[in-house]
C-alpha cells in the first residue's frame, strides 16, 4: 500500500496534485476530504474541468460529514445506542470540560444528538476500539484510496484518525502545508503539541515507524522569487522555495508605500488590500482578512500590517511572531505574483530587499 504526506509550499500546485492523484485510475474507488467548504467546492470544481464531471468512483467529503457519515453512525451503538446522531453541533472553544467520558450523552452532545465538534474524532476513535476494528475494515471494504488535502486544518483527536488510516490497507495521499495554518478543524486539548507547524514532528514521528513517507514540495507556480525569498524569512528552518514564475511586469518584489502615497498606489496599480482582521484600519479600502484569502492568487496584494507584523518588520525576528499571526503572514504574502507591498511608515530591517515606493 501507498501512503504519503506531501509536504507543499505555497503555490506549489497542492490540490491540483490532489486531484491528478484521485483521477489516475477511474477503477479504483477514491475518497477526497477537506475541512474548509471553499476548498470541497474547490476540488469538485477541479475534477469538473478535469474530468468534464465529477468521475463515478470519487466521492468528495468535508472532514467533518466523513467522520459523521463513514466513522460515527454505522457504529455509533458501540459508544451510545439512545439515540441515532443527528448532526454536529460546531463550537469555537472546548465543549464539555470536566464532564466524565462514562457519561457518553453529556461529554459527546449537545441535547443528545448533536455531537461537539471537539469530541466527533474522539467519538470515531472509539467506535473503531469498542468494534474491535469494525470501523476501518468498513472503510477498506468501500475505498481503494483516501486523499486528504489541507491536512494542516486537522487538530486533537483528528491525528488518531490519520494514524488509523495509515495503518489500514487503503492507499493515503495526503496535501498539506503547516506554515498555512490559520482555520482548525477543533479547539480539542489532545495532540496540541503536533498543532499547526508542529504537525511536521508527528509527519517524521510516522515516517520513522514506516506508516507514511514524506515528500516536500517546494516549486512555486505563484509568486516570484522575491516574494518567495520574503517569505520563507518567517520559517528559516524550512527548505527555501524556488519559484517557476519568471515574468517581469516592470513592478515586481517587496515594497514599503508611506501614508501619503497609498492611494496613489492603490489607484496605480491596483492591488489587493489585505488585512489581519477588521480591527485593522485600511483607510477605507475595501479589503478582505488573511485567513479569507488562503487559496487564491492575485497579481498584487496591499498589506496593512498589524502591530505585531510592524514589530516583525522593524526587527526581522520571526520568533517574536504568534503562531497564528506568522501563518496568516505567511498566507497573505503568498497570494501575490508579481508584487507585495505594506502600508507602513515605520523603519525596516529589511532595505536591502524592501522598495520604496516612489511616486512620480
Amino acid at each position: 500500500m501507498t501512503k504519503r504526506i506531501v509536504i507543499a509550499a505555497a503555490g506549489s500546485r497542492k490540490t491540483t496534485s490532489l486531484i491528478e492523484e484521485s483521477i489516475l485510475d477511474l477503477n479504483l474507488r477514491a475518497l477526497s476530504l477537506t475541512y474548509t467548504i471553499e476548498n470541497y467546492n474547490e476540488i469538485r470544481l477541479c475534477l469538473t474541468k478535469k474530468c468534464g464531471v465529477i468521475p463515478g468512483n470519487i466521492e468528495v467529503m468535508t472532514w467533518y460529514s466523513f467522520l459523521l457519515r463513514e466513522c460515527v453512525r454505522p457504529y455509533q451503538n458501540y459508544v451510545y445506542d439512545k439515540k441515532r446522531i443527528d448532526s454536529i453541533c460546531f463550537i469555537e472553544g472546548q465543549s464539555t470540560k470536566f464532564i466524565p467520558k462514562a457519561n457518553a450523552e453529556k461529554y459527546f452532545f449537545y441535547k443528545g444528538n448533536k455531537i461537539f465538534t471537539d469530541k466527533i474524532a474522539e467519538f470515531a476513535c472509539r467506535c473503531n476500539e469498542l468494534s474491535e476494528g469494525l470501523v476501518i475494515r468498513r472503510l477498506e471494504a468501500i475505498y481503494n484510496k483516501i486523499l486528504i488535502d489541507e491536512v494542516q486544518d486537522l487538530a486533537g483527536y483528528d491525528f488518531d484518525v490519520l494514524e488509523m488510516l495509515l495503518r489500514s490497507k487503503i492507499n493515503i495521499y495526503i496535501v498539506g502545508d503547516c506554515r498555512q495554518s490559520t482555520y482548525f478543524t477543533n479547539c480539542s486539548p489532545k495532540n496540541k503539541q503536533f498543532k499547526g507547524q508542529n504537525i511536521v514532528n508527528l509527519f517524521k514521528a510516522w515516517e520513522k515507524l514506516k506508516l507514511c513517507s514524506i515528500v516536500e514540495k517546494t516549486e512555486c507556480y505563484r509568486c516570484n522569487q522575491y516574494i518567495c525569498d520574503f517569505a520563507d524569512r518567517l520559517y528559516p528552518d524550512m527548505a527555501k522555495t524556488i519559484s517557476q514564475n519568471s515574468f517581469i511586469t516592470g513592478h515586481d518584489g517587496i515594497f514599503i508605500v508611506k501614508g501619503d502615497g497609498i492611494y496613489d498606489y492603490y489607484t496605480k496599480y491596483h492591488p489587493i488590500v489585505l488585512r489581519d482582521s477588521k480591527r485593522t484600519d485600511t483607510l477605507g479600502l475595501s479589503s478582505i482578512n488573511f485567513g479569507v484569502s488562503k487559496g487564491k492568487s492575485y497579481d498584487r496584494v496591499l498589506i496593512f500590517p498589524n502591530g505585531p507584523i510592524k514589530e516583525y518588520l522593524k526587527n526581522g525576528d520571526p520568533s517574536q511572531l504568534k503562531p497564528k499571526t506568522k501563518s496568516g503572514f505567511y498566507v497573505a504574502l503568498t497570494r501575490a505574483r508579481y508584487s507585495v507591498a505594506f502600508a507602513y511608515d515605520g523603519k525596516s530591517c529589511f532595505d536591502e530587499i524592501i522598495n520604496e515606493y516612489i511616486r512620480y
